[in-house]
């Protein structure tokens, strides 16, 4: 072999060898490149998001519970390797039930989270045993939530459905039915539509919610991130869903430059 092309191969060699040893080790610390600005580094700030700790502990990182649903409505939130979550209504009945991350013990360091130039991006397992609604116009709704608070103390909702009955795409606030995504827009919430899941087969989400929360609200400095959950609401007429809901971790990245 030519000795130039010898000597020219084995350069290369040696540089691709740098830049492997050198990505794998941006990789390895959770960094990627921003665009040649900085660096972009990610921390998972959330604790048990793969439900790995005693039903105690899970219990409470998780938080599960009820919002005006009444006292005799049949709901449970069991966690083995991953958490169950079940909900059957009567007539006239509605609420929601909700689990997941709260800063007060969910979030690893128990405070709420400044959002303002950084990003949120949410990953989980979920799969959708049973999902049952009487008649065209339950509203029931199966969404990835959070909860921000802004400067002025005041708290605003952001929820983006993977799966949701009919009426819920007909609400004069949204627009999902002229080729929006918006399912409802209101008081302090913002409903987006992400998904159809479909039911009884696995599904992976990869969701950045930064850009939910700021199609919402605008992200302003303040902003703070108080909870990001599972919830399941429903109205009126009776529902009976069962969900799973596995590997549930919350990224917050920050650019240095």
């Amino acid at each position: 072999m030519n000795v130039k092309l010898s000597a020219v191969l084995f350069l290369t060699a040696i540089t691709l060898s740098l830049l492997n040893i050198q990505l794998t080790h941006s990789l390895i610390n959770g960094s990627q490149g921003n665009g040649g600005d900085g660096l972009k580094e990610w921390r998972i700030v959330n604790l048990d998001g793969d439900v790995s700790l005693s039903t105690a502990e899970d219990i409470r990182y998780w938080n599960p519970h009820i919002f005006r649903f009444r006292k005799d409505v049949e709901w449970t939130v069991n966690f083995t390797d991953k958490v169950t979550i079940y909900l059957k209504t009567k007539e006239g009945d509605g609420g929601h039930v909700a689990t997941g991350m709260w800063w007060t013990a969910g979030f690893d360091e128990g405070r709420k989270i400044p959002i303002y130039g950084r990003e949120v991006h949410v990953e989980f397992d979920v799969k959708v045993e049973k999902f049952y609604y009487e008649g065209p116009d339950e509203w029931l709704r199966i969404a990835l939530a959070c909860a921000v608070q802004r400067r002025d103390g005041s708290i605003v909702y952001t929820e983006t459905d993977f799966l949701d009955s009919p009426n819920t795409q007909r609400h004069p606030t949204g627009n999902v039915l002229s080729g929006g995504d918006i399912v409802y827009r209101g008081g302090d919430v913002v409903e987006f539509k992400l998904d159809k899941a479909p039911l009884r087969v696995w599904r992976h989400y990869s969701v950045d919610l930064t850009s939910y929360i700021e199609r919402g609200w605008g992200i302003k400095e303040g902003d703070l991130l108080e909870s990001v959950y599972i919830v399941v609401e429903s109205d009126k007429k009776p529902v009976e869903v069962e969900l799973e809901v596995d590997n549930f971790w919350i990224s917050v990245s920050q650019t240095h430059v």
